[in-house]
């Protein structure tokens, strides 16, 4: 048996919209060759496709294991299972335990954070996005920016003075701008 061969058959089938024998084929494929993330991406595809969300869950959390570093896995597993929301929360908290010394892990996270409201829990991933990366001024201009919309003036004042007192690569041009447009946010 050829996992090429399953991929492709399976992918004649999806595109004529035959889901269980796309999936039957995708499965050989897979358990021929099974770090293939195409395959398992279809896989998934094809289990929402013909309603059967446990199962591309599970598929997901399969592909996850052998992908532990892939944070849009980890922000996809978060948002299928957000009808639970301890589940979900386990799925979220992943992404720092992925690589919890890297400054991509907290910065998802801080910024999925921002996205559900909840600023205060992402400011904590933001400082150590600016402690991991302290040659780049994201971390704290992300950083002021929560600071600013939890209305911490005084924490904002001190990040904003922080990165004016910083002297940054050249590639990083326009930071004197971006934090003129922060200061202005401040209360006078």
């Amino acid at each position: 048996d050829s996992p090429i061969l399953r991929k492709e058959i399976g992918k004649v089938y999806q595109a004529k919209n035959d889901l269980p024998k796309a999936a039957t084929q995708f499965e050989l494929s897979l358990a021929l060759q099974p770090l293939d993330r195409e395959v398992h991406q279809a896989l998934i595809a094809c289990y929402d496709g013909s309603q059967q969300p446990d199962k591309a869950t599970r598929q997901l959390l399969a592909l996850l294991d052998s992908h532990r570093h892939d944070l849009e896995l980890f922000k996809q597993l978060a948002t299928r299972m957000k009808d639970n929301e301890a589940e979900a929360e386990r799925a979220v908290t992943s992404i720092i335990e992925s690589a919890p010394n890297e400054a991509e892990s907290h910065a998802a996270l801080a910024e999925l954070r921002q996205q559900q409201q909840r600023w205060d829990e992402a400011i904590p991933h933001w400082e150590q996005v600016a402690e991991l990366r302290r040659l780049e001024p994201t971390g704290l201009l992300k950083l002021a920016t929560a600071q600013i919309q939890l209305q911490q003036w005084e924490p904002a004042r001190a990040t904003i003075n922080r990165l004016r007192k910083t002297e940054w690569p050249a590639r990083f041009n326009n930071v004197s701008q971006e934090t003129t447009q922060l200061e202005a946010r401040l209360p006078k």
